[in-house]
């Protein structure tokens, strides 16, 4: 049997720190690619995905991965995380495709409980009664 796929697209591994009790507990598979190419090669797998991109400096890369994942892989939630509260940035990532956008003021935590929501577990981690 094939986990779940959580795909972080990231440079600096803050948000796979993050995510990876979550997905251990869950048993999903924390992927950290750093190329685009590498990213849509494990979603052609066809395992349940998600893809977490975070906004940074090479935003051309990031948002490549996300309209490309969305026209390629629509079953694939695409999450956005922004550093900064930057509108255009956000309506973009929707535009392209994006399930979830999170961008302050909302609390980085939040990511944690979208994550297990968009793979279709309870949030914190609870099994459903």
């Amino acid at each position: 049997m094939r986990f779940p796929q959580l795909i972080i697209y990231e440079t600096d591994g803050r948000l796979a720190r993050m995510l990876e009790a979550t997905a251990g507990t869950h048993r999903w598979a924390l992927r950290q690619p750093r190329r685009v190419e590498s990213c849509l090669r494990l979603l052609r797998q066809g395992d349940p995905a998600i893809v977490v991109a975070k906004l940074e400096s090479d935003l051309e890369s990031a948002f490549t991965l996300i309209e490309r994942t969305a026209w390629l892989f629509p079953d694939v939630a695409i999450v956005v995380v922004l550093d900064r509260d930057e509108a255009m940035l956000g309506e973009l990532a929707w535009d392209l495709g994006a399930a979830f956008v999170l961008a302050p003021p909302q609390p980085r935590e939040r990511l944690l409980d979208v994550v297990a929501n968009l793979m279709g577990d309870e949030p914190n981690g609870n099994e459903p009664a």
